[in-house]
């Protein structure tokens, strides 16, 4: 059965390849041609035929959409150009927020290492003191226990 149909399908897409193959080439557009003819003298090709008056509304009418072109051209330049200078104002307001941030960190960092720096350098060390008073107590001791264990004996 597959078969069958497979032979249908081949032989209706070869009976058209033919068609196909012989089709005619697409006819190219016709080309415009322009000729300045006088009063009185014959057109030498049959078409539209345009006074002097008409060939200046064509011509205006071709300035004019190119000035409405150069018009649609600055409008959406000028578009462009404000969302561009909108994106860099407000990258300008990033920066200096930014900057203002970065700032007051650095204040607040430099008032804590002052803050620091005076706890560290305190006056009032006592540091030797507490040294001289664990070597006259680790004597003391020393002591006690040579006596504790004289004793003992």
């Amino acid at each position: 059965m597959l078969n069958k149909i497979t032979s249908l399908m081949l032989i209706l897409c070869l009976s058209f390849a033919p068609i196909i193959a012989m089709a005619d080439e697409p006819l190219l557009p016709p080309r415009g041609r322009i000729l300045g003819i006088k009063a009185g003298q014959k057109a030498p090709y049959t078409g539209v035929l345009l006074n002097s008056i008409a060939a200046a509304k064509l011509l205006a009418d071709k300035q004019f959409s190119e000035e409405q072109w150069k018009l649609r051209i600055e409008y959406e330049v000028g578009k462009e150009r404000a969302k561009l200078n909108m994106i860099i104002q407000s990258q300008k307001a990033s920066i200096n927020g930014l900057k203002e941030k970065h700032t007051t960190l650095m204040e607040i960092k430099t008032d804590e290492i002052e803050r620091l720096s005076k706890i560290a350098s305190n006056t009032n060390d006592y540091s030797m003191w507490w040294a001289a008073g664990g070597v006259v107590v680790g004597i003391g001791l020393t002591i006690a226990v040579i006596y504790a264990v004289d004793a003992g004996k």
